[in-house]
């Protein structure tokens, strides 16, 4: 009998084991439990949570007293109810952009695969509060909710961000 009850503590406790290990997180990398996704930013990027009506905002690092805007990219979620597709989420969306903004401007828009979702991937540009900016933003639904990435610099400066911008929204994962 002691020599079962002793097994049966060892199974248990290799079971935890293995539990807390499968539910580690990686280190560098943000989750949002309460909406079950992570992404990686670089260490050097200040990273904000619920400003601004976000989950996460990751800023780049200032490049010096005349750096007038930081590089950055937003995540925005929402429920988006039972019978809203991934177009008609888009076309609101883009809708509430040139309602919200000046000088919008779509500059395409095509299809991919994020997250192991279909997605849509949108570049515009666009004026807010007089600052002349450029975007790139992806569009994801998963179990009723719209999740949205945005990555958003100065027209002038996108470009050398762009690569950046890529590898930091192929790190998003939806985690449940």
């Amino acid at each position: 009998m002691k020599r079962l009850l002793s097994s049966g503590i060892i199974v248990m406790a290799i079971i935890s084991i293995v539990m807390v290990s499968c539910s580690r997180k990686e280190k560098g990398r943000f989750y949002s439990d309460q909406y079950h996704f992570s992404i990686v930013f670089p260490r050097t990027w200040e990273i904000q949570q619920k400003e601004m009506g976000t989950v996460v905002i990751g800023l780049s690092p200032e490049e010096g007293l005349k750096d007038d805007f930081r590089e950055n990219i937003t995540i925005t979620t929402e429920d988006a109810g039972d019978d809203v597709t991934l177009e008609k989420y888009f076309d609101i969306s883009q809708e509430n952009m040139k309602n919200y903004s000046k000088d919008y401007r779509l500059l395409y828009k095509s299809y991919t695969w994020l997250a192991k979702k279909q997605a849509i991937v949108a570049g515009f540009t666009y004026t807010m509060s007089g600052l002349k900016l450029k975007a790139l933003q992806y569009y994801i639904i998963h179990n009723k909710r719209a999740y949205v990435i945005t990555c958003t610099g100065l027209p002038h400066t996108f470009g050398r961000y762009e690569g950046r911008f890529l590898t930091i929204v192929r790190s998003f994962r939806l985690e449940k």
